[in-house]
């Protein structure tokens, strides 16, 4: 038997998983692609066929998946992670996804005495690399509890937010904040560009006051590098979170026009076809074009 499974190998996956084996774990491992998956087996996971296998030899089962779509695909269904759940077992997924799922699969875990912990992530997986993750937990505290030494091998502040459901409702939040930040960032690159002021002197003063951001300093960092395609970030996957943000505040049934213009801003990037880049590029974007005109100057 296996202290953890883990399934999802991407950007962040890949990350965790290595801290886990690193913090003394035995590691279960199984992604879709198999040869994404080789870093992990490199740095000691073993290698199962499928996600119910490796469920079948693990005592907490971990998960990054991409979105609402591969959660239920993967938990769900006669097939699925909790059609096999064994009372006792505990099954937390790092992704962001609707928070009515994460309550219907917690509630299909309990009715065979497991546990279904939504328990998204912020920090990206240069966060996740250096152990400095922000884990926000939704689910059943005693649970969480059982867990804590383990999410903390990989993250260094773990919340329980509430019940389930309640994890991923707050990760919602922070990317709606994100998002702004993102589009904010790139709004005010475009004006630094245009009126010829150098982006290294703008960054140094913005950075140094109250317009200080995290995704303003990662903007200036990504641009300087020309590092905008295959980051681990894309515009196309922050364009799918705000559709969930947008939900999550359609049903508190509030409006604004912050996230009305971030989500505006995301959708005309991924129309011009830019959805693969980093979301640094939307500073590097003519959303009126039909085309994506990204790229470094």
């Amino acid at each position: 038997m296996f202290d953890v499974g883990l399934i999802g190998t991407g950007a962040m996956g890949t990350q965790i998983a290595t801290r886990v084996i690193a913090a003394g774990h035995r590691l279960a491992v199984h992604n879709r692609t198999r040869a994404n998956a080789l870093a992990v087996e490199d740095a000691g996971g073993q290698w199962y066929g499928s996600a119910g296998e490796l469920a079948a030899v693990s005592r907490v089962v971990i998960s990054c998946l991409r979105n609402t779509f591969a959660v239920k695909a993967i938990y769900g269904g006669s097939d699925g992670l909790l059609a096999g759940a064994r009372p006792g077992q505990i099954f937390v997924e790092h992704g962001t996804f609707a928070p009515a799922a994460a309550r219907d699969l917690a509630a299909l875990a309990h009715e065979r005495g497991a546990t279904f912990l939504d328990a998204p992530v912020t920090g990206g997986p240069a966060g996740a690399a250096q152990g400095t993750l922000t884990i926000m937990v939704g689910g059943d505290a005693d649970a969480i509890g059982q867990v804590t030494a383990l999410l903390e091998s990989f993250g260094s502040r773990i919340v329980r937010v509430g019940g389930s459901g309640a994890g991923v409702e707050l990760k919602l939040v922070n990317q709606l904040l994100v998002g702004a930040h993102m589009t904010a960032a790139a709004e005010a690159i475009r004006v630094l560009d245009r009126v010829g002021i150098d982006l290294g002197l703008a960054a140094e003063v913005l950075l140094s006051g109250w317009a200080e951001s995290t995704m303003l300093r990662r903007a200036f960092t990504q641009l300087e590098l020309h590092a905008i395609e295959r980051t681990g970030a894309t515009i196309s996957g922050m364009n799918e979170v705000l559709d969930l943000v947008n939900r999550l505040r359609d049903d508190a049934r509030l409006s604004g026009p912050v996230l009305d213009a971030t989500t505006a801003s995301f959708r005309a990037a991924v129309a011009c076809g830019a959805g693969e880049l980093d979301p640094a590029a939307l500073a590097r974007l003519d959303h009126r074009s039909t085309a994506a005109q990204a790229g470094p100057r």
